[in-house]
């Protein structure tokens, strides 16, 4: 028997469940990602790219300026998936769909749900109830709050949008396996943890302090790192 594979592969549980402290150590489909995001990509795997690297990149550079072109092919398809709605954009449909889920709810719970600045998401709240998509009622118990609901025209677009947004979910996918699908849903979710719970509570109003509360490790300098 090979005890070697075995004292592995306790070892990397051991990673797991220490990267995952408030999680669930014994989730075995969370480890089996955990563990496939860890492997399944080796360093000198030939990359599937459009052009060569430019000067001066780097892993990190690249990494972000893809999630941007991303969301920006995710968005030509959202833009053409609500011709002949009244939405104007994808924000629009996800505050609808957030409103519906999770109805009454506040502002300021709308718009942290979908990871916006207030200034921006109170003006797709407004939009949406100039158009009768959603309504506000006062709170039981606090007069100065407002609550939002999904009115009869609201829920009718929404339902009818359903359809469309599935399918540009699965778009957005693309040629990715059903494992490779998998393996980036972990990895944007770890993502996501980390960089919501900066948004939730950190309150740096400028750059530098944004990086000393939260990022003290950076490199610093105009050279990438590693030059």
């Amino acid at each position: 028997m090979n005890y070697a594979f075995f004292r592995q592969l306790l070892d990397l549980a051991e990673t797991f469940e220490a990267q995952h402290p408030t999680g669930q150590p014994d989730d075995m489909a969370a480890f089996a990602a955990w563990l496939h995001a860890r492997t399944a990509a080796p360093p000198d795997a030939t990359p599937v790219t459009r052009s060569a690297a430019k000067p001066g990149e780097f892993d990190e550079s690249v990494i972000s300026k893809l999630i941007t072109f991303m969301y920006r092919y995710a968005r030509s398809y959202l833009r053409l998936a609500l011709e002949g709605s009244p939405l104007i954009t994808s924000d629009d449909f996800a505050y609808l769909a957030t409103v519906f889920g999770h109805q009454p709810l506040s502002k300021t719970e709308v718009i942290e749900r979908n990871i916006h600045e207030k200034p921006t998401g109170t003006e797709i709240i407004k939009r949406l109830l100039k158009q009768g998509l959603i309504a506000e009622h006062a709170h039981e118990t606090d007069g100065r709050r407002k609550l939002l609901t999904l009115t009869d025209s609201g829920r009718q677009v929404l339902f009818q949008l359903f359809g469309r947004m599935s399918q540009v979910a699965y778009m957005v996918a693309g040629n990715l396996e059903a494992a490779e699908r998998r393996q980036l849903l972990y990895l944007l979710l770890k993502l996501d943890h980390f960089h919501h719970n900066i948004f939730a509570h950190d309150r740096s109003t400028t750059f530098e302090e944004l990086i000393q509360s939260r990022f003290p490790d950076l490199p610093t300098g105009n050279k990438p790192p590693g030059q």
